[in-house]
């Protein structure tokens, strides 16, 4: 049944000696149908086993992996309608119950306990979910991945610890010759080869900030914080933001979803001293008013015409200086670049960045309002 690729033989050959399986390659380079035909493999010589296929989301999952995993049990007469549980996305097979969920289901994230877990495309999820789903697996993790992801990224610790195999579209005998042409003629955009054609990381194209470098935050200086909203799909962030002659300092102090006002609240009066200042986007005014009644110095931010251009024209004049520990402002600052066709910032990875431009503005003195 094994259609013959290194991932295959990898997995065989990994899995049962250590916790952690990583399969990074490029497009078409056989990652998704070699785990497939494991776990085909893996339920022909067990039973009883609980395995969890999870992907970024249930639509995504349901239109690639689980359409792939489907059609390879349709093929070697292994999918039995009355085996499937179409309601509750469980396949039985063998005795062995295969779950397939997205990660935007948190009741399935935070509630269930399984034995295999198999991440597909887990370069798109969230180290958050990643914590939920780890120490609720029993026994053996498999993860696949294309290397599109920042210089940062929570799976390099794992990387670090559990060397990937890393294959490309040579490493796959079932492509046809129009598949590989049409892979091979994007050799010309040098940043698609390196990550779908290669298989390996690069440096992504348009990032706006590469002049930060990892040191410590100057407590000799005057600050500000700054601090942007979010709720649902984006978090909560608070930064803390001072500035020499050439240098701009970066401290992340909160980065969260689902924050209500009190909790909030309460983060402030934890984190910072009562007298500091809090610049937060304007965007909000209810919840800044909430803040100031419950005793916090938040203001709201003045946003002027191309505020956003102007603030990172000037962030852009300094070295900016980031506390290691400062992770998610690592990795929005590898992640946050130029939209491809017009001259302005993607608006996404921007929610620690977006706070320390708030603080930046106020203590530059390019709004001076509250800061003294």
């Amino acid at each position: 049944m094994n259609k013959a690729n290194p991932n295959y033989t990898f997995l065989k050959n990994s899995v049962p000696n250590q916790r952690i399986t990583l399969l990074q390659g490029g497009t078409r380079s056989g990652k998704t149908f070699s785990t497939i035909y494991f776990f085909v493999w893996l339920c022909e010589n067990y039973n009883g086993l609980e395995i969890d296929i999870v992907r970024d989301t249930f639509t995504a999952l349901k239109s690639t992996v689980w359409k792939d995993f489907k059609q390879v049990l349709v093929n070697h007469n292994l999918y039995h309608p009355a085996n499937h549980n179409k309601t509750d996305h469980i396949y039985n097979l063998n005795g062995n119950l295969i779950n397939y969920y997205g990660a935007d289901d948190p009741a399935k994230i935070h509630g269930r306990a399984r034995d295999f877990l198999w991440i597909n495309e887990s370069n798109q999820l969230d180290e958050e979910t990643i914590d939920q789903l780890f120490p609720r697996t029993r026994h053996k993790i498999i993860m696949d991945y294309n290397p599109a992801m920042p210089t940062e990224h929570w799976l390099d610790k794992y990387i670090e610890q559990y060397p990937p195999l890393i294959t490309t579209y040579k490493d796959n005998p079932y492509l046809t010759p129009d598949q590989i042409r049409d892979i091979e003629s994007k050799k010309n955009n040098n940043y698609w080869w390196s990550i779908y054609g290669t298989g390996e990381r690069t440096k992504p194209v348009g990032v706006i900030f590469e002049n930060w470098e990892i040191g410590k935050f100057d407590d000799s200086l005057p600050y500000v914080y700054g601090m942007d909203f979010g709720y649902v799909n984006d978090p909560t962030t608070l930064v803390k933001v001072a500035k020499d002659k050439k240098n701009l300092y970066l401290k992340e102090y909160c980065y969260s979803k689902g924050m209500s006002t009190k909790q909030i609240s309460d983060m402030l009066t934890e984190q910072i001293n009562p007298e500091d200042t809090v610049i937060a986007d304007n965007a909000e005014p209810r919840l800044i008013a909430e803040l100031q009644e419950l005793g916090h110095r938040v203001y709201p931010c003045i946003k002027g015409r191309d505020s956003i251009m102007n603030g990172i024209t000037q962030m852009q004049d300094y070295t900016i200086v980031i506390d290691r520990y400062s992770i998610n402002i690592k990795k929005e600052l590898s992640n946050y670049r130029w939209h491809d066709k017009v001259n302005k910032p993607v608006d996404d990875h921007n929610h620690a960045i977006d706070a320390a431009r708030y603080a930046y503005d106020e203590i530059s003195g390019e709004t001076k309002a509250y800061f003294v």
